[in-house]
């Protein structure tokens, strides 16, 4: 990953990219909230995961390669991700995400993948670390280093949330925001921003 260009203050964004405005970034940790509320009722119900489609049309995807992992992991950190979709064919990436999601023995440390489509296309997705080394190594994993040098191809923007679990994967605590980093790919060359929580 580039390094930002610019680090904002909390709680600003820039009127001439809209897509930092700090009310997305509220609106972003409330679908993370849900989110892990509906991983911690999956884990109620006995621990499941797949596929499914919800009432209003959002695709989900949940992925959780040890139930006992990510109950055991207490704190954990996580990355949130909300993308901007471009008007194209976003099978390339998707095709990324299915093999990085077959594979998941070459990612340790990493607790449960949650990824929703939402019906106007946009993308959000929560993935659940034991630690911040465990995000640190997928960094520079190859698959995961294909999937970013492609983002500028398949988003306007995209807003990536570092959070913290202070209670665990499946703890009562939502996710808690220790930063954003912004992307904005609509320039030939893309501006990164970071801004703390």
């Amino acid at each position: 990953m580039a390094l930002p260009t610019i680090t904002l203050a909390p709680g600003t964004g820039l009127a001439e990219r809209p897509f930092t405005a700090p009310r997305h970034a509220d609106e972003d940790l409330a679908v993370l909230a849900r989110l892990h509320a509906s991983l911690v009722e999956h884990a109620d119900r006995g621990g499941s995961d797949g596929r499914w489609v919800d009432q209003v049309g959002t695709e989900h995807w949940l992925v959780v390669p040890d139930w006992d992992q990510l109950r055991s992991a207490v704190p954990a950190a996580g990355v949130g991700f909300f993308g901007q979709a471009l008007a194209v064919d976003h099978e390339p990436i998707s095709a990324i995400e299915t093999a990085m999601l077959g594979q998941l023995e070459r990612y340790p440390g990493l607790l449960a993948y949650y990824n929703v489509r939402y019906p106007w296309d946009q993308w959000g997705n929560l993935v659940l670390f034991r630690d911040r080394a465990a995000i640190d190594r997928l960094n520079h994993e190859g698959l995961h280093r294909t999937a970013v040098e492609r983002s500028p191809l398949h988003y306007e923007s995209l807003r990536l949330h570092r959070v913290s679990l202070p209670t665990g994967g499946l703890g009562a605590a939502p996710p808690q925001l220790d930063e954003t980093i912004l992307f904005d790919f609509r320039d030939e060359t893309a501006w990164i921003a970071v801004r703390p929580g």
